[in-house]
């Protein structure tokens, strides 16, 4: 705030240039005044009334003044140096700013009121000169409401490049100035020194902001408080931006194999001029801001497009044509396996536009009363029939094929599960199950178990074979077995005829062997026993025979007795036949005879 003396300085001033450009020139020596035939001031603020006078002083210079202000019509003083002879509804409100010394007779009148509205004159009265009443009158007008802000700023802006507004406030006293808002985010500034306009005075205020494409077609105000009296003006902002919002337009649904035209949209400042088309894997030949599709499909490909000023370019997000359709793949859904005898919900399902409205269902041999989009069986088992559904909408209809349902169930061993033989024993576990069994194979007293030689799965029925050459029981027991339950089975297994003879046949080949064994040792231990007492009796009797008449003899009956030896030593399985027969002194006739007892037992 400025001190009373710097703020008279300012008033004299001001008022020194607006009489100079707004009030004829005085002649000088002459009673004179030059001062506005109206001034205008808001109410509640101050108004300032701009006067210089002029008196014949004839050379003389005169110090002593006394200026009054007095209203026309009662004489009442509105302005007096004698504070008392001023009128009770001006008091502390009319101050002098000009310098009767100077010529200058300015008036400041401060929180102006409706009663305000008067014609005032001015008075001088000079010390050893004279006193005057000039005829000039002025003429006090006081406006309730503030004039709006006067906003200016380019005509086109460009988004996001900055720019700066400016709004121009009129008032009447300089010293009370109003508080100044934007409605745009930025950087203001101000207040600018006050400029006459008028009656009125303009200070500037300014704003500098950067402008956006929401800002196109909006008011840029600017609002001005003066004291609670609130006044704005504004300027709506044209903004130009690249296209935005860009979007593939169609009409109404279409059918298969009909055509649809397509629109281009996009929001921009200056508005689109080219466009550019594209599917998804390729540009289409279209430049326009429309496009023509021929034969639409369910599978033809989603649209896009581009739009483009002077300002830039940008694109739409693909746009899938709406093509109507009967319903296809339709199908039954089950939701998990379900056991026997329980409940089990399907569901008809379909792809169609617009949605299947309506259902029918069907087993195999007849339609069932369901017609929504499920449907429930109770007590399902092994035996239900496949099921299937028809979905239905406006376009057409189109039926799923028949879905076998997956019903769990525990084993069930069929009665054509049997044993045979023949070169061996075969035998085979036929078990119907869901989900399939495994089986094991026991012995009659689950002594033994064996493995399935093969299994041979079809649908749900399995066939586990068992096949065994020797050593099979007269029974077995098939036991199968799976998440639900499980169940067994005996199984008679037949006498194999053909491996018993074999068996028969290999034990006679076995005992005619052993037969021929015995009877090759026993011939050949009788003639090694006849021999040798026949060499002894005729070594006793003729020792001069020759020598080698001897040595013949004894070489022959050791070419018999070797022979012998390795006749017993091949065909005897037992230790007992090598202790004897070979040795340098054979047995007495007695041990012979003991011997060919031990043979006979053998």
């Amino acid at each position: 705030m400025l001190s009373f003396d710097a703020e008279m300085l300012y008033w004299r001033c001001l008022l020194s240039v607006c009489l100079w450009l707004r009030v004829t020139p005085t002649k000088a020596g002459t009673w004179t005044a030059n001062l506005p035939s109206s001034v205008v001031g808001l109410s509640g603020s101050c108004v300032v009334i701009p006067c210089t006078f002029n008196y014949p002083a004839a050379g003389k210079t005169y110090t002593n003044f006394k200026g009054i202000w007095y209203k026309v019509y009662d004489q009442s003083k509105v302005y007096h140096q004698d504070f008392s002879e001023i009128s009770d509804e001006f008091k502390n409100r009319a101050s002098l700013i000009g310098d009767f010394r100077q010529k200058n007779c300015s008036l400041k009148i401060s929180s102006l009121r409706q009663t305000d509205n008067v014609e005032l004159m001015f008075r001088i009265e000079i010390e050893n000169l004279d006193k005057y009443s000039y005829d000039n009158k002025v003429s006090l007008q006081v406006k309730e409401m503030p004039e709006q802000p006067s906003v200016s700023v380019e005509e086109e802006l460009t988004s996001g490049k900055q720019v700066s507004a400016t709004c121009a406030v009129s008032h009447s006293c300089p010293s009370d100035l109003p508080q100044v808002t934007w409605s745009h985010q930025g950087s203001p500034s101000g207040p600018s020194p006050p400029q006459d306009h008028g009656q009125w005075k303009f200070t500037s205020y300014n704003l500098t902001f950067t402008p956006s494409r929401e800002d196109h077609n909006t008011r840029l105000n600017c609002t001005a408080d003066f004291k609670g009296k609130t006044v704005t003006g504004y300027k709506t902002l044209k903004v130009k931006y690249p296209p935005c919002n860009v979007k593939v337009v169609t009409g109404p649904p279409v059918k298969e194999n009909e055509s649809i035209t397509l629109t281009c949209s996009s929001n921009s400042n200056p508005p689109a001029n080219s466009y550019e088309w594209f599917s998804l894997n390729k540009t289409l030949s279209a430049k326009g801001s429309s496009y023509q599709l021929v034969k639409v499909s369910r599978h033809t490909e989603a649209i896009s497009c581009t739009a483009i000023n002077t300002e830039g370019r940008n694109s739409s997000d693909p746009h899938q044509i709406n093509v109507l359709y009967p319903p296809c793949n339709v199908k039954v859904v089950t939701g998990p396996p379900v056991k026997e005898n329980e409940s089990l919900t399907l569901n008809c399902s379909s792809d169609s536009n617009p949605p299947a409205t309506s259902y029918e269902w069907f087993s195999l041999n007849k339609s069932l009363s369901a017609k929504g989009s499920s449907y429930q069986l109770m007590n399902v088992s092994r035996h239900t029939d496949a099921i299937s559904c028809t979905a239905i909408n406006t376009e057409g209809r189109n039926s799923s094929d028949p879905k076998k349902l997956n019903i769990l169930y525990p084993p069930d061993i069929k009665n054509e599960s049997s044993c045979q033989s023949a070169s061996s024993t075969v035998c085979v576990c036929i078990v119907d199950s869901n989900p399939p069994s495994e089986v094991k194979w026991f012995s009659p007293d689950s002594s033994k178990t064996f493995l399935s030689s093969r299994t041979e799965i079809k649908q749900s029925v399995s066939f586990f074979t068992l096949e065994v050459w020797l050593g099979f029981p007269d029974t077995v027991q098939c036991f199968a077995s799976n998440s639900v339950g499980s169940s067994s089975i005996t199984l008679k297994a037949p006498q194999n005829g053909m491996v018993l003879h074999i068996a028969v046949a290999s034990a006679v080949v076995v005992l005619v062997v052993v037969g021929i064994l015995v009877y090759t040792v026993r011939r050949c231990c009788g003639k090694r026993a006849v021999r040798q007492p026949a060499m002894h009796l005729r070594d006793t009797e003729s020792e001069m025979n020759t020598t080698n008449k001897f040595d013949v003899e004894t070489s022959k009956n050791s070419k018999e007795e070797k022979c012998c030896d390795e006749d017993v030593y091949t065909n005897s399985p037992d230790n007992v036949y090598s202790n004897w027969g070979c040795e340098d002194n054979p047995p007495s006739s007695d041990n012979t005879l003991e011997d060919e007892t031990i043979y006979a037992n053998t």
